[in-house]
């Protein structure tokens, strides 16, 4: 290997984003999971639900579009995104669609283009012992660095949460079908959370799964652990989210610990989130994204 070949591995490694999702954080997870620091597998709903876990679209009966931006990281990208869930159905079905279409960011890493496609359905049922919700989505991912095409194909996430009262349990395999070691590796997450009136908290932790026996340096096989929170500043209005993101996931990569934070304006109608992450331990590299979201209830939701 050249020395070239391995300067440039180095700097692709640094560039890519070291989130639970492995190397590579999909930008439509929008600024409201950016602020809980991805905490979503449990309590995740609407459109950050799609991506985090497609089971958690049917939490709530809404109908909810998200569109935005994020930036991935100090020597990465950014990619413009929208997301449509639509989880009114009275027999607990809800379907999603997202897209991200990501750009070269900076000249100092290979410049990344690409788009990501996601569309999901779950479904769930309720009794008095709680309830339990299942999903899946398909994800179409195409990628180039440096105008060379990385990664292209498709694969796709399955999830289940269990509720019982306020308290959620989640389970997630993200990338069934192992597209790709460093873009879309196979990783299963499990969390557990709490949901109320004016509070939401989640804790979870992920690994590499199966991903294959010869894997490159800078595979998505370790593991990464999330923890955050969301507190509702009044019966409206403000929202405060904190949250907390460790991250091993490259083993040759330096341990990255996001602290994570982010403030929203909600109405019954409209929101609008912003976010930030930095990584304290290194350099201070940051994560940023701002989202506007359109809030449609279903009348016969219940309070």
């Amino acid at each position: 290997m050249t020395r070239e070949l391995l300067n440039n591995t180095a700097l692709y490694g640094l560039w890519l984003l070291l989130c639970g999702f492995g190397p590579y954080r999909p930008a439509a997870m929008g600024a409201a999971s950016l602020g809980m620091g991805d905490a979503q597998v449990a309590t995740g709903a609407g459109t950050a639900a799609l991506y985090a876990n497609p089971a958690g679209m049917s939490q709530v009966q809404h109908g909810v579009l998200e569109t935005g931006f994020g930036r991935a990281g100090h020597a990465g990208s950014g990619a413009p995104f929208a997301t449509l869930v639509d989880s009114t159905s009275a027999w607990g079905i809800a379907a999603g669609v997202g897209y991200a279409q990501e750009l070269g960011w900076t000249a100092d890493a290979p410049t990344r283009s690409g788009n990501d496609l996601r569309l999901g359905l779950s479904v769930g049922g309720q009794s008095d012992a709680g309830k339990l919700l299942i999903g899946g989505s398909a994800r179409r991912l195409s990628a180039s660095r440096a105008g060379v095409p990385d990664v292209s194909g498709w694969t796709g996430d399955v999830g289940a949460i269990l509720g019982m009262q306020q308290f959620r349990v989640g389970a997630v395999v993200h990338n069934i079908a192992a597209l790709d070691a460093r873009e879309a590796p196979r990783r299963v997450g499990m969390a557990v959370g709490f949901v109320g009136q004016q509070f939401v908290a989640e804790g979870g932790a992920s690994l590499g799964a199966g991903n294959g026996d010869t894997l490159p340096a800078d595979a998505a096989s370790g593991p990464a652990y999330r923890v955050g929170t969301t507190v509702q500043v009044g019966p409206e209005g403000l929202q405060l989210r904190a949250g907390y993101q460790f991250d091993n996931v490259v083993a040759n990569q330096a341990t990255r610990h996001w602290i994570c934070a982010g403030l929203a304006w909600r109405t019954q109608r409209l929101g609008f989130d912003v976010a930030l992450a930095v990584d304290g331990a290194n350099d201070h590299r940051t994560m940023v994204s701002a989202s506007l979201t359109v809030l449609i209830p279903d009348e016969s939701e219940a309070p």
